[in-house]
């Protein structure tokens, strides 16, 4: 089998194997720095997923001339056989946010199928899902856009399960997230929960729009 299709084959196991071991490390993610300073680095959540993830390769490796090397943060995967290498990436996310939820990356610059694993953490414990990038995009009523591309948010709920079979689905970056944006803006302004300088933006678009509709008819 070709290096490239056996990783194909094996990488999802791998992921799936490395978040359910860290569904069972509650006492290990406990007693890990989540911190340093004000910066939330994960260094050392990086570093036991790293470990987690050398256990899951070396349990499913029939291939003994196969091997694995991973740099972190986040897991940096290169995979060596003889004179052939192809380098993979995992990403790791975490939060406690009561919403389940953290910032996404800009869609633009985005790999949508690359392998995510989430780690919640509760007050009284942790929780890990795994699933590819794009099962956690998010879409709130009140999204806020960026100022480079859009940056949809991951929510832990949308991944799956350590009991799930990985989903092997892939898919392209949609870019209806555009239109997405457009809608949010407006829903900020005709049901408002919160002010941001956005708003006022809108506001002044819509004005012009309003003023010279024919400009902007053939747009």
């Amino acid at each position: 089998m070709k290096l490239i299709d056996e990783i194909d084959r094996i990488l999802p196991i791998i992921v799936k194997i490395t978040a359910r071991k860290l569904s069972q490390s509650t006492q290990e993610l406990s007693t890990l720095n989540w911190h340093k300073g004000e910066s939330n680095i994960d260094v050392e959540f990086s570093e036991l997923a790293k470990n987690k993830c050398i256990e899951a390769f070396d349990e499913i490796n029939s291939n003994k001339s196969l091997i694995l090397s991973i740099e972190i943060p986040d897991l940096l995967l290169t995979f060596r056989r003889e004179d052939e290498t192809f380098l993979r990436k995992i990403e790791l996310k975490s939060t406690k946010s009561t919403d389940r939820s953290v910032p996404g990356s800009m869609i633009m610059s985005l790999d949508p199928n690359m392998w995510t694993i989430f780690c919640l953490r509760l007050k009284n414990g942790f929780e890990v899902k795994y699933g590819r990038y794009y099962l956690g995009m998010s879409r709130g009523t009140h999204d806020l856009f960026q100022d480079r591309s859009p940056r949809p948010r991951l929510k832990f709920d949308n991944y799956q399960s350590v009991d799930e079979e990985p989903n092997l689905i892939k898919k392209t970056v949609d870019e209806s997230f555009y239109k997405h944006y457009a809608q949010t803006a407006v829903n900020r302004l005709l049901n408002p929960r919160t002010h941001s300088w956005q708003d006022n933006l809108v506001k002044e678009i819509i004005k012009i729009v309003l003023k010279k509709p024919d400009v902007f008819k053939d747009i």
